[in-house]
């Protein structure tokens, strides 16, 4: 259908089997997120007035963040993507956040917790682009401030300093889950060369639940404040797309059914004219899915 399914951060980890997450971080939590954010205030505004999360990008590309506060006590979590790609998916995979942790070193360790699984870290500055079976690893070439990552070259080593170029790292547990195997993604090929379906997939049952109890499923985070206004998936000023409705709307697009079909063969033509038209507009604002 020519539709394009893209994110970053969280919406870069929820094609996959699971990720590498923030999740129980306490600057995370809705709560947080919505209290940072005056009523004159817009969550999807680059200088909006609010506190930006330690994923978000600051203002200049840095590993670590200028303000001198001590590390924040939380940990990184295992949480269960949407399983349309088998693997563990990290994004900010160079990038070290308030608990002072380098993702890519705990990343490591949440590989040998799961061993059947294929890591997938996307440096801050990396995307990694899937095209039916082929796959591309691009980053904004030509921008000195953007061509900042993990990749040293010619040598393809990892740096910890982001001494190099952006890039996407591939991971796997070998010798019977005694050592990790870390190589540098090529800048293309066959989605099939890296990847492979998990024997056994183990979700880290007691971290997503403080995940859900501080992220409580209550309505539509862009409503939940007065400062909304921007455009989005989620309607504008006020209205709009309920949950169920934004949920079917996902599953359409993932499994290519046409949206909204009627089995109901007694609908007059009128009707369906009606229903049509709706749908129409419908599919032009939700084509292309973006979740940041």
């Amino acid at each position: 259908r020519g539709v394009v399914m893209a994110g970053g951060s969280a919406g870069a980890i929820c094609w996959w089997s699971g990720g590498h997450s923030d999740s129980i971080d306490p600057d995370s939590y809705k709560e947080a997120k919505l209290s940072s954010f005056s009523s004159h205030s817009d969550i999807d505004d680059d200088d909006g007035g609010g506190t930006h999360h330690d994923s978000d990008p600051p203002p200049q590309d840095s590993q670590h963040s200028d303000s001198e506060e001590p590390s924040k006590e939380w940990d990184y979590i295992r949480v269960d993507g949407l399983s349309i790609l088998p693997g563990l998916c990290c994004p900010h995979h160079d990038r070290i956040q308030s608990n002072g942790i380098l993702r890519a070193h705990d990343f490591d360790d949440m590989m040998l917790r799961h061993p059947t699984e294929v890591g997938i870290g996307i440096d801050h500055n990396a995307a990694f682009l899937i095209d039916g079976d082929d796959y591309r690893v691009i980053y904004p070439e030509g921008d000195e401030a953007l061509m900042v990552g993990s990749v040293m070259l010619p040598e393809e080593i990892f740096s910890e300093e982001r001494k190099g170029v952006p890039g996407v790292w591939i991971k796997e547990v070998v010798m019977n889950g005694k050592m990790l195997s870390c190589r540098l993604c090529p800048r293309e090929g066959k989605i099939g060369e890296l990847l492979k379906v998990p024997v056994r997939v183990e979700s880290s049952v007691r971290h997503m639940k403080v995940a859900a109890l501080e992220n409580p499923d209550d309505g539509p985070m862009r409503m939940s404040y007065p400062g909304f206004g921007a455009r989005s998936l989620f309607g504008e000023s006020g209205v709009g797309v309920g949950k169920e409705e934004f949920l079917e709307m996902v599953r359409g697009v993932a499994s290519g059914v046409e949206e909204g079909g009627s089995d109901e063969e007694e609908e007059d033509s009128e009707e369906k004219d009606g229903k049509e038209t709706k749908k129409e507009e419908k599919k032009e604002e939700s084509g292309v899915i973006a979740a940041n």
